[in-house]
């Protein structure tokens, strides 16, 4: 959901999200609303800060009404991801309503130590496996597949380090003919 829409909802009352900010004590956290509720008009939720427990997911699922009998008899049943919050803009409406896959992201972030982080940071900004929970999740499990060089900050250093790597020795002359940015994207 985008911020504006976010606002919009807000701004017409009636809803119960309180504004959240983001605290890297976790790796993110999530708005998880009542959908019956939310079809009626009303919007009830609570913040879950992940990995969680199944036992707090219960007590959220019963704080916002969920087995809760409303009219006609029938209980509010479904609930989805409202709103989320983290540091890691790769998440924004990627985290769903697999309680166990966000749970088993979130771990393996808490478990990271700084380096992989830092490798994990950088697959993402690459855009390499990113389209799901599920990709980010394999991510973690293979951060071994990156290397960060600390001394390449574009396609021009990395286009320089591939040339000094390489068995070929052309000619100082010649260099000034390479173009070490497109050598580096490619």
């Amino acid at each position: 959901m985008s911020q504006r829409n976010r606002e919009d909802l807000l701004q017409k009352g009636g809803s119960s999200i309180s504004r959240y900010n983001y605290d890297s004590d976790y790796p993110f956290a999530v708005y998880i609303a009542n959908l019956g509720m939310y079809n009626d008009g009303r919007l009830v939720g609570e913040w879950v800060k992940f990995p969680t427990t199944a036992e707090k997911m219960r007590q959220t699922l019963k704080n916002i009404g969920i087995g809760k009998k409303h009219n006609r008899d029938q209980a509010y049943e479904n609930w989805f991801v409202f709103d989320d919050v983290s540091n890691l803009d790769v998440l924004e409406g990627l985290l769903n309503s697999n309680i166990n896959e966000m749970n088993c992201l979130a771990s393996k972030l808490n478990g990271m130590s700084e380096d992989e982080y830092q490798k994990f940071r950088a697959a993402i900004k690459m855009g390499d496996h990113t389209g799901s929970i599920k990709e980010l999740i394999n991510l973690t499990d293979n951060l071994d597949c990156y290397d960060i060089d600390p001394l390449i900050h574009n396609y021009d250093d990395l286009g320089r380090r591939f040339e000094e790597a390489d068995d070929v020795q052309l000619p100082d002359d010649l260099l000034v003919y390479i173009n070490y940015d497109s050598y580096g994207r490619d």
